[in-house]
């Protein structure tokens, strides 16, 4: 009995500490997540999701199929359309979507080691430290490309939606009469052509499934029939980007690092986990290939016996999928270098590649814990320590960050070309300045709320109250804008010290109080902290004036805790 309850003791200790674990890793990602948020659109989402829902409010519905780059993310787009018809286009709606669709692929393998783990008498317990680890493998911020970029949701769907539809497969070749199962498994396979280029592998390999698993003659032919039509309608009209490599040239020409590239592609979660760099491209090309023989082994000894292994096999392909992800990226992106393999945005598809390893290694990992139990723990705490490590990043400051982006958003805002500046969010292009014309005459995203609403059309009214109390704070520099020469840049910092409040907006009026331009806050200011106090550490701003002001009186006057700061433009 001493030894039962023993037992039951460390195991709830344990499950604990487990369920701490994951946790903190969820609640890192979100901090990360949070820090790193603005509502100024980022690069693609100019013109793949403001410009995209301006052109369907103007009747362009065939952009719904069209291509993003190699890509047509219809699913994602629908949620781009909500983002901006129901929740104001601030991008938040997207961001929890991406931890919602991350979400669904913790459940899933939750389901998956259920089904794995069925004829063992511990399986509640270990499904539940499975899933623990799980949580805290696929909310890994060495992803933080995808996590906190609210145009990644496609990069999630594009894992999750082929493997539901395996999942949902091997469902329906275990029970002949799952005949709605089998109908939900062809629309998910179709809808993953939806996600991004590599989604539509989904279906060829899902035909080849069947074959495999022996299921019914008329449900390959469906499936096959499925494949035609949705590479027919992905592939009409479809237009290779000029800037993309070739995977036929690839193959041909660098086969070498063709293999690097998918090497490295496939082991990214271990590149970042080791360390990078020389250390971390080793343990990347050992895992890849220990992820190559597992997965072959499991599909030799599944395929002697396929009807009794239909979930292994599902697990086999879909392993095969993200393997095939791999190639088609390499092929692609080849041309920018082999270390492109290594981009953080790559690292989601890895990391759902070896969750699939772990479900088919559950029964043996479990086996060989038991027979080893401090050796395997060793290993455990050892893997969860170096995720630990990466995983602590989420929690620094992005200040600059966002402050570089704020600032960019209100040089597009106040039309002034800041080249320097908007490069923050996107390159400078007509394409993206029409956009912004538009979206700021309809007030859409940023160009409808503070700060940055209507501030081009008070340019040149009066604006500053009779008197307003001091604020402390200093002009720094004044800078020319080669690509905009009716106006300057300036920067400095700015607090109304008595409040001990900093202004979000600053206003810049000439002498007589007529605006001239404006500035925004938030820009990190370590030196004017350890001079004025901690609450000073973001008072730095940087901003635009007319560049008619050289040489006079400029009032900054900021807007929460209203106070003016007077000073001479240079």
């Amino acid at each position: 009995m001493k030894d039962f309850l023993l037992t039951h003791g460390r195991t709830r200790v344990a499950a604990a500490l487990a369920s701490l674990f994951a946790t903190a890793f969820v609640v890192l990602a979100v901090v990360g997540t949070a820090r790193m948020y603005t509502p100024v659109p980022f690069w693609d989402m100019w013109g793949a999701t403001l410009g995209f829902y301006i052109a369907i409010n103007d009747g362009a519905s065939w952009l719904w199929w069209a291509q993003h780059n190699e890509h047509r993310i219809v699913l994602s787009r629908l949620l781009f359309w909500l983002d901006y018809e129901v929740f104001g286009g601030l991008s938040v709606f997207l961001l929890v979507m991406n931890y919602v669709i991350v979400a669904l692929g913790v459940l899933l393998f939750y389901r998956i080691g259920h089904a794995r783990m069925a004829n063992e008498p511990a399986r509640r317990h270990i499904v539940f430290f499975t899933t623990c680890f799980i949580t805290a493998w696929l909310y890994q911020w060495i992803q933080h490309e995808n996590l906190a970029w609210a145009f990644q949701s496609q990069f999630f769907l594009a894992q999750l939606l082929p493997l539901c539809a395996f999942y949902v497969l091997h469902k329906s070749a275990s029970n002949d009469k799952a005949h709605l199962t089998f109908a939900a498994a062809c629309l998910l396979g179709a809808a993953s052509a939806g996600t991004m280029a590599n989604g539509i592998l989904a279906l060829p390999l899902m035909t080849v499934y069947a074959l495999a698993t022996r299921m019914r003659l008329w449900q390959t032919l469906i499936l096959a029939v499925f494949t035609a039509v949705t590479l027919g309608l992905y592939l009409h009209d479809y237009n290779s980007p000029e800037y993309h490599g070739s995977i036929t040239d690839a193959l041909l020409q660098q086969p070498l690092q063709l293999a690097h590239y998918v090497a490295l592609y496939l082991g990214t979660p271990f590149f970042y986990l080791f360390g990078q760099g020389i250390s971390g491209d080793i343990a990347a090309g050992i895992a890849t290939a220990v992820m190559a023989i597992i997965a072959f082994l499991c599909l030799f000894q599944s395929l002697r016996n396929p009807r009794e292994n239909t979930l292994k096999l599902a697990l086999v392909f879909c392993v095969i999928y993200l393997v095939g992800t791999a190639v088609g990226t390499a092929g692609g992106r080849l041309m920018f270098g082999v270390y492109q393999a290594i981009s953080y945005r790559y690292t989601t598809p890895a990391l759902m590649a070896w969750a699939c390893i772990l479900m088919l290694m559950l029964p043996v990992l479990w086996q060989t814990l038991r027979r080893f139990p401090r050796s395997g723990t060793g290993v455990a705490l050892l893997l969860l320590a170096l995720m630990s490590v990466q995983q602590f990043a989420a929690a620094r400051a992005q200040h600059a960050l966002v402050a570089n982006r704020n600032i960019a958003g209100l040089a597009l805002e106040l039309g002034i070309n800041d080249e320097t500046q908007i490069l923050n969010v996107h390159e400078m292009t007509d394409g993206l300045l029409r956009t912004v014309e538009v979206a700021s005459q309809e007030n859409l995203t940023i160009f409808g709320i503070y700060p940055w609403r209507d501030l081009k059309q008070t340019l040149g009214r009066q604006a500053r109250p009779a008197s307003l109390p001091a604020c402390i704070g200093y002009l720094d520099t004044v800078t020319d804008i080669e690509t905009d020469p009716g106006y300057i840049r300036v920067e400095g910092w700015l607090l109304n010290n008595e409040d001990r409040v900093i202004p979000g907006l600053i206003t810049i009026t000439d002498a007589s109080g007529t605006i001239a331009g404006y500035a925004l806050t938030g820009v990190p200011r370590p030196d004017v902290a350890d001079a004025v106090g901690s609450h000073a550490g973001l008072a730095g701003f940087r901003g635009y004036v007319s560049a008619n002001m050289t040489g006079d009186t400029a009032i900054f006057v900021g807007d929460t805790a209203p106070c003016e700061l007077t000073t001479e433009l240079p």
